[in-house]
């Protein structure tokens, strides 16, 4: 029965590493529930745990009988595996307090073109193209606050103010 125990335990480690690799949540969310997490994974590791632990330690270091030993340990690891799907379900239910995305890098690798030239230290206009087909104007200053000519092909490395840093294209495709 100590096999029984710590094959429990081992199990529940391994398939912890595997959790803890690849998370717990769903790839498709059920329409029913709108929870993103498989319940069943952390209660089963959370049991298999829990039982090979207080299995191996009730029946080895106990005077209780096997069959009573064995049963305390189920019923602990039960109340353990319900308490881990609780705390895994309001840990998957915590929404971030702001947005993420910062939007000043929306447009973070767009290519576009100069259609007024760039003048060191100054700003110019460049020209790309959205994602509907419609080409939006923006005026436009290099990172290496260099000079770029009319008709270079640019990137667009974040917009601040309204105004697009960019770099040659050129450049970029060299580090690509």
């Amino acid at each position: 029965m100590l096999y029984l125990f710590l094959a429990s335990f081992v199990v529940g480690l391994l398939l912890a590493v595997r959790l803890m690799l690849f998370g717990a949540e769903r790839r498709h969310a059920r329409k029913t529930d709108g929870l993103l997490l498989r319940r069943s994974e952390p209660a089963i590791i959370a049991f298999l745990l829990m039982f090979g632990i207080l299995g191996y330690l009730v029946v080895r270091r106990s005077s209780l009988s096997l069959p009573i030993g064995v049963m305390i340990a189920a019923a602990i690891a039960v109340v353990f595996a319900a308490i881990t799907t609780r705390l895994a379900i309001a840990t998957a239910r915590i929404q971030p307090e702001h947005d993420p995305e910062d939007p000043r890098f929306l447009l973070q690798g767009r290519v576009g073109f100069v259609t007024i030239a760039i003048p060191v230290g100054q700003e110019g206009t460049i020209r790309y193209e959205d994602g509907t087909g419609a080409f939006i104007t923006l005026p436009a200053r290099d990172i290496g606050n260099g000079a770029i000519g009319a008709g270079e092909e640019v990137c667009i490395e974040r917009v601040e103010n309204g105004v697009a840093h960019v770099e040659l294209w050129a450049l970029v495709e060299e580090r690509l």
